[in-house]
């Protein structure tokens, strides 16, 4: 086995320059760097102040072999009391909690909140539809994912602009905590106000009882099958993780219809090819770009040496675009197969929120096909990357765009 080569070893194309998983410039747009890796250096070592030795790993095959592969790759990379967040833990901890917690999660389940769904999409969407521009992001999508994650919570929703700080804050501190990443000013502050507010929600729900997701962890919590901590823990990481990365896959589909213009009466014309759309974009497009692993004992991934405790990122943006696995995978391609795609993960930890994303995602877009003729790009204003400091994510954070509707808007 090989040693795994640093990143400052490696001869980068000049106008690619090396790798760094801190820099905005790269996190605005990380693929042109995945292709080089995938080439280049499948395993590449990243030596940092945060987090000392990395190891990056780019390929398909690589990262969905380590993503199943919980016995040697380990997901507890931080102490597990400190963050009890279910995407941290390995069995029989994991197991136990995905038991209690995956029944809210499957497609009947998220099915029940189709109409709250279609009511967020009117409400948010009609205004911008009427006129004609607006920002997809700040006006549209980041509300319409925030609003659902806070009614499938049975959450109130409050005041829209404290909620997404919230949301940006935990980010922050989850980045920091269990990723490396440099964190933001208030970022445990976030956190702590987010614990708050759904202790005040499981307090609600014991005094008023609700058909909610809060309240039936609440009866779990009284059985003493689930924690109040971990209860707290679990549900922090999904109202941050369920609007974010949703959001950004939305904004994602707009500017796909507006880059394939052709896209808008095909679906029309056959609404059955939504889904492959939606997965065709969480292919491409997903907004996960960096998987935490640890090593449990000295192992080899694509010839590598790598040894026992190691810090291993695995970047599924990259690894849905290895054309090993899916022929011209840079392209967006609605007639292609993306079956097997890491959008949503694989293995133990995939995705437990997938179907409430699904689900919102192609309400949107059924949606929106119907009600608009075509989707641009605003001459005016350059769209704005999503940047945390830490290749997290990535994805749009501000999109204007001008919308021709299909027919006059009432």
């Amino acid at each position: 086995m090989r040693e795994a080569p640093e990143v400052h070893e490696i001869a980068w194309p000049p106008e690619l320059g090396p790798y760094d998983p801190h820099s905005h410039e790269i996190q605005a747009n990380p693929f042109p760097h995945y292709v080089f890796m995938r080439e280049k250096a499948p395993v590449l070592k990243v030596v940092t102040a945060q987090g000392g030795d990395q190891f990056y790993v780019s390929r398909f095959d690589d990262v969905q072999k380590t993503l199943r592969d919980a016995k040697r790759f380990s997901s507890a990379v931080v102490d597990p009391d400190k963050l009890r967040v279910i995407v941290l833990m390995d069995p029989p901890r994991h197991s136990h909690l995905r038991s209690l917690v995956s029944p809210a999660f499957t497609p009947k389940a998220v099915a029940a909140f189709q109409g709250q769904l279609q009511s967020l999409f009117e409400e948010n969407f009609v205004p911008i539809l009427k006129k004609g521009k607006g920002d997809i992001c700040k006006e549209f999508t980041e509300r319409m994912a925030l609003g659902a994650i806070v009614s499938f919570l049975g959450l109130p929703m409050g005041d829209f602009e404290h909620l997404r700080d919230l949301s940006n804050r935990l980010h922050s501190y989850i980045g920091r905590v269990a990723r490396h990443a440099p964190g933001g000013e208030g970022d445990e502050e976030g956190f702590l106000a987010v614990l708050d507010l759904l202790r005040d929600a499981l307090e609600d729900a014991r005094k008023n009882p609700k058909e909610t997701i809060v309240a039936k962890f609440g009866e779990q919590i009284d059985a003493g099958l689930l924690t109040e901590e971990d209860f707290l823990h679990f549900c922090a990481f999904l109202f941050q993780a369920g609007q974010e990365t949703t959001s950004i896959l939305m904004a994602n589909g707009f500017l796909t219809l507006a880059e394939q213009p052709a896209l808008i009466p095909r679906l029309r014309e056959n609404p059955q090819e939504i889904d492959r759309f939606i997965e065709e974009l969480a292919r491409l497009r997903a907004a996960p770009q960096k998987l935490a692993r640890i090593t449990t004992e000295e192992v080899e991934i694509a010839g590598f040496r790598l040894p026992a405790k190691a810090q291993v990122k695995l970047l599924p943006g990259s690894a849905n675009r290895d054309s090993a696995k899916f022929p011209n995978g840079e392209v967006f391609d609605i007639d292609r197969d993306p079956a097997g795609h890491v959008g949503f993960g694989t293995g133990m930890h995939t995705c437990l929120g997938m179907w409430l994303a699904r689900l919102e995602t192609k309400i949107v877009f059924q949606s929106v096909v119907k009600m608009v003729s075509k989707v641009q790009l605003s001459r005016d204003m350059p769209i704005v990357p999503y940047l945390d400091g830490a290749l997290l994510l990535t994805g749009p954070r501000s999109v204007h765009l001008e919308l021709t509707p299909a027919d006059p808007v009432a």
